[in-house]
């Protein structure tokens, strides 16, 4: 029989019709760009939710402003709105009681008395036009809704998260980032629609939940369709376009301040792709002949082929062999068993106090990742001083180096290391702006900027290199669900970091400002120092059962990770 009649598995199916050619960086280029389409929405609300200055309305006057016309509406405002000394502004949320109902106070430039709640306000456009917080007033005692609203967004990613594999495994990779693609795209453009919290919260968490839907499915899609040395550049690729989006929402921000123009501006760049990726990206051929599907892999592998111009006689392999055969059956029928035999390595994998103990410690760096990288981003013009659209390309920036140097320093520096310094550094980083707000106060600016993005740098980078340090701490009988299990309570993380980053709202002052950073940080530490605790895996084989998990140890010295013997617990 020739050698080519012999049932050939996928990785080496590609290794004779090209691994890495034309056809595989055109995918990757394809999902480069549709992976930029989550960096535009998921966190737009930076921009469309932008805060402005702001203060009370002068009750009765409908045509009020927040800047000053004349000396005339300067007395009114004096006469009606209590002034702050030590802050320089009028106040916010609260007004003289009945202050226009005197005809004296109009020839006065300031009143006393007692105050109450306003329920009008006038804001700022120097820096937006309008933005949903003004259009919602999400501001005094309703302040807190903002933080509800990036809480909607951090559940909508934990739903999006846990329905897009399940769906992504049964109908199919393409199909399941169309899908969402297109939901995605309805539900930006209806954003615009939103005229109250409850319609403002539900798109929130569609907006965030069927972004992360389509980004995995497209991200599984590139990964599938080249050799498993080549993933970590698919992955970079992801990775990056995620950056593209950021990129080009704040050019697109920049430009356009008024939100509603924003949002439709930012779901129209989402058209293009939802119709020409229909016919631009194939359906995944992993997955079709892991479904038996044997004949559309075909006739995507023999494309796939002649684009990379190699010549390998698929025929021979797919059309005789591995269409509608017995051993087509027995494919299925042990992939069934291994399913069954997951589950079952879950819960050898939760009985195991050694790797019981290592998820729980994975699982709370998850949380403080997702926790600081999501409290910072969502929250970068209240937490970072400075101007929101500079600091906005610096973190930008700083992330897009960070996608690029983790591949190429995990190639040198052990897993453990690498992100235990990550991890320690960002979160100390984070810690030190508590001493010059509090000891410098305004003039502590730009150290608490330089501080706080090499805080965001490195838990971006640590973010990145955590998905792989997880997956090589595992055994591959529960390395899915263990990753799983990680990535909700990482979720949970990032569910909690708007109200962390909102503290300043409710301690005020200079502490109040502090703390979120500070929060972030400390815990960030916590988990550092935890994962020290961690065996190293660099230059070791996967642990395939629990038991090779299990036997992982610390390494205790250079010679031993260079060799990468496996030693006893």
């Amino acid at each position: 029989m020739d050698r080519f009649q012999e049932k050939k598995s996928y990785e080496e199916i590609l290794s004779y019709i090209g691994d890495m050619g034309i056809y595989q960086m055109r995918i990757l280029f394809l999902g480069f760009l549709a992976c930029a389409g989550e960096g535009l929405h998921l966190i737009n609300t930076i921009f469309t939710m932008g805060a402005q200055e702001f203060r009370c309305a002068v009750p009765g006057l409908l045509n009020d402003t927040f800047n000053i016309q004349n000396e005339a509406h300067a007395r009114l405002i004096n006469a009606t709105i209590p002034f702050d000394a030590d802050k320089g502004s009028y106040s916010k949320c609260s007004h003289y009681k009945n202050g226009l109902y005197k005809s004296t106070l109009l020839a006065q430039n300031i009143t006393l008395g007692d105050t109450q709640a306003c329920s009008r306000w006038v804001y700022s456009t120097d820096v937006f036009k309008s933005s949903i917080l003004s259009e919602l007033n999400m501001v005094c005692d309703r302040e807190i809704y903002i933080s509800h609203a990036n809480m909607m967004s951090m559940a909508g990613l934990m739903l999006g998260s846990l329905v897009s594999g399940a769906i992504s495994d049964q109908f199919g990779r393409k199909k399941t980032f169309l899908f969402f693609y297109w939901f995605h795209m309805l539900v930006a453009f209806s954003s615009v629609l939103a005229t109250s919290l409850p319609t403002f919260f539900i798109s929130r968490m569609l907006v965030a939940g069927t972004g992360v839907a389509f980004y995995m499915s497209i991200y599984v899609l590139i990964t599938e369709m080249v050799a498993p040395q080549k993933r970590v550049l698919a992955a970079c690729c992801a990775n990056v376009g995620w950056v593209f989006g950021m990129l080009l929402l704040m050019l697109m921000a920049y430009f356009l301040r008024y939100w509603k123009t924003l949002q439709l501006a930012l779901s129209s760049a989402l058209v293009f792709i939802a119709v020409s990726y229909i016919w631009l990206i194939p359906e995944s051929p992993r997955w079709l002949l892991n479904k038996g599907r044997y004949s559309e892999a075909y006739v995507i592998l023999k494309e796939m082929a002649k684009v990379n111009k190699k010549e390998y006689p698929l025929e021979a392999c797919l059309q005789e062999n591995c269409l509608e055969t017995r051993l087509e059956k027995q494919d299925i029928s042990r992939e069934a068993q291994r399913d069954e035999s997951r589950m079952k390595s879950l819960m050898l994998l939760i009985k195991s106090p050694t790797l019981c103990i290592r998820l729980a410690i994975l699982s709370y760096s998850w949380a403080v990742n997702s926790m600081v990288y999501y409290g910072v981003t969502l929250n970068i013009g209240s937490i970072i001083p400075g101007d929101l659209y500079t600091n906005f390309l610096i973190v930008s920036l700083l992330e897009l180096v960070s996608h690029l140097m983790v591949p190429i320093v995990l190639r040198y520096v052990g897993r453990r290391i690498f992100y235990c310094a990550l991890v320690l550094v960002g979160g100390g980083a984070c810690l030190a702006t508590f001493l010059p707000l509090m000891l410098l106060n305004d003039d502590a600016d730009w150290i608490i900027m330089g501080l706080s993005n090499l805080g965001k740098f490195c838990i971006s980078a640590a973010f990145n290199t955590m998905w792989l340090y997880t997956s090589e701490l595992l055994p591959t009988s529960a390395r899915q669900s263990g990753i799983g299990i990680c990535s909700f309570v990482g979720r949970i993380g990032g569910m909690i970091s708007p109200y962390i980053a909102s503290l300043d709202n409710v301690i005020g002052g200079h502490l109040g400002e502090a703390a979120p950073l500070f929060l972030f940080g400390a815990a960030a530490v916590a988990a550092g120092a935890l994962c020290l605790l961690l065996p190293e895996t660099t230059r070791r084989n996967l642990p395939e059962t629990v038991e090779e998990a299990e036997s992982l140890k610390r390494l205790r010295s250079r010679q031993e990770s260079v060799s990468g013997d496996v030693s006893n617990l």
